[in-house]
């Protein structure tokens, strides 16, 4: 009897080995541990919900974590945020938290690559150039690099004029041009008559068009009159006497 218990003992001890062997194996531990995937689709949930570039065809994909981290499970969802005083850019900063059975806070970084349609200079544009059909071509382009912005059409603001030189194949973006029509026909106006230090304003609608700087016609309201000026504004022409 003595020598069956013996054996008996011997795959007691090898059973319980094994077990503790499962227990602390690569795979047990895992399960203890907040995988990497649920933290970066936290962040870009985060992000896409907050996407400026929302409008576009985009793309959002959050960093890896430290391939050291060894994160407990949390027991509730994990919650991502912006650090203080953090805006979204084209890559921003994102922190994600635990608040639930474990208690930690990792930052990881959110890229956002956008694309739209910009308008490119197919020849060199001198400045004071309207733009045409025939000096600019629509091009897919990443906007979300663009720190300056872009151009998306002609169309916009009754048209642009070249402000300073653009070389052939560069994006357009609003600080190269200006408005290539300030004051539309037909518009309403604000007629400032000036004669020195002294003015008075009118009611008037513009004959003709034109842009900042340049001489208009436009029509007092009351009196009828026509009379010519110059674009002062969007909606004030200054005549002066």
């Amino acid at each position: 009897m003595t020598g069956d218990r013996k054996p008996q003992r011997s795959a007691h001890r090898v059973l319980a080995c094994l077990l503790a062997t499962l227990v602390t194996s690569p795979l047990a531990l895992a399960s203890n541990l907040q995988s990497e995937s649920s933290i970066r689709r936290a962040a870009e949930r985060f992000i896409a919900d907050r996407n400026p570039w929302r409008d576009h065809e985009h793309r959002i994909e959050a960093g890896r974590l430290d391939s050291r981290s060894r994160l407990p499970r949390c027991a509730g969802a994990v919650k991502a945020f912006l650090p203080s005083r953090a805006q979204i850019k084209r890559r921003t900063t994102v922190g994600v938290r635990c608040e639930q059975g474990a208690s930690w806070t990792v930052y990881l970084p959110v890229n956002i690559t956008a694309y739209a349609k910009a308008l490119v200079a197919i020849r060199p544009l001198p400045a004071g150039t309207v733009l045409g059909p025939n000096d600019v071509k629509s091009v897919k382009r990443e906007v979300s690099a663009m720190g300056y912005g872009y151009i998306s059409s002609l169309n916009q603001h009754g048209g642009y004029r070249v402000s300073r030189a653009i070389a052939q194949g560069a994006v357009i973006s609003p600080n190269m041009v200006e408005s290539a029509v300030m004051i539309k026909r037909g518009q309403s106006v604000r007629i400032l008559a000036r004669s020195g230090a002294v003015g008075v304003t009118m009611s008037g609608v513009a004959t003709s068009k034109a842009s900042l700087g340049e001489r208009i016609t436009v029509k007092n309201v009351n009196s009828g009159r026509v009379v010519e000026g110059i674009v002062r504004s969007g909606e004030t022409v200054e005549i002066i006497l």
